[in-house]
């Protein structure tokens, strides 16, 4: 049998080239609140979603103008390029090199909007502020685990959960289908948060740019353990960070990823109902 593959269909580009950048502009404020809680062990969420519209209402989007421009070819990877992956790579192969394309592209732009939501937070940190146009640099590979853990919620894990919700409520339909999408993305979301939070913490920390490998490898090994662990009287629990990063981290991923699921879902069956 021969290399087979499949074009996607044209509700499916518009999806992507159109609905992501507004659904990735949208969810700026919950990006930037990640970003903070990176560096903020002790703030709770609400917190820090004040520190991120403290210069008033519009300043939860600073740097939002970026990650935008770059969702139009990030959303036509986790659409268009994802469907034709998948159609000779498999599901799991389509997963994994939407991932790492998708890290190609917004990696820099991501980068420079978490600098620059740190820098509005603490003015010169940062004196030169990495070019949105850099595809890669420091916690590259981070960057791309934490995607392909994302994009399998969107593509592997919403199936399961709708069927899931389905059975429970005995029901099938848009309110159910929302749900599972929801849900699939949140259980990628939390496995995701902890390597969000080490990519927020490996870009907006300069100082790791002047530690060898080793030196960093135990910083970010360290930054985990002050995170996510508390030692109390000799035992060792999950800290209360923990909740937080979760809920934060599911705001963000799952509220976006699941806007686009639906809008893609409704273009597809708007056009396929045009065309008959």
């Amino acid at each position: 049998m021969g290399f087979e593959f499949q074009l996607p269909e044209t509700p499916v580009i518009l999806a992507g080239g159109f609905g992501g950048p507004a659904v990735m502009f949208t969810v700026t404020p919950m990006r930037n609140g990640l970003t903070l809680g990176a560096t903020n062990v002790q703030a709770g969420a609400m917190e820090l979603y004040k520190q991120v519209f403290a210069r008033g209402p519009f300043s939860g989007w600073t740097g939002g103008i970026y990650p935008a421009i770059a969702a139009c070819p990030q959303f036509l990877c986790l659409g268009p390029a994802y469907h034709f992956y998948a159609s000779f790579a498999g599901v799991a192969g389509g997963v994994g090199l939407t991932s790492l394309t998708e890290s190609a592209i917004v990696y820099g732009a991501e980068t420079c909007n978490a600098q620059m939501a740190k820098n509005a937070k603490s003015p010169g940190t940062f004196t030169n502020v990495h070019p949105s146009y850099k595809p890669f640099g420091p916690g590259f590979g981070i960057h791309v685990f934490r995607n392909i853990i994302a994009t399998a919620g969107l593509r592997m894990f919403c199936m399961p959960c709708t069927s899931a919700i389905e059975m429970v409520t005995g029901k099938s339909n848009t309110v159910t289908q929302i749900g599972g999408d929801f849900a699939g993305n949140v259980c990628a979301a939390c496995l995701s948060a902890p390597v969000h939070q080490l990519y927020g913490f490996t870009v907006t920390t300069p100082e790791l740019a002047t530690l060898s490998g080793s030196e960093k490898q135990a910083r970010m090994v360290k930054f985990l353990k002050d995170q996510y662990l508390v030692t109390r009287d000799g035992r060792t629990r999950l800290s209360s960070v923990v909740p937080r990063d979760l809920f934060m981290r599911s705001m963000y991923v799952a509220v976006a990823y699941t806007m686009y699921s639906t809008l893609e879902r409704g273009l597809v069956k708007f056009w396929k109902s045009k065309s008959q």
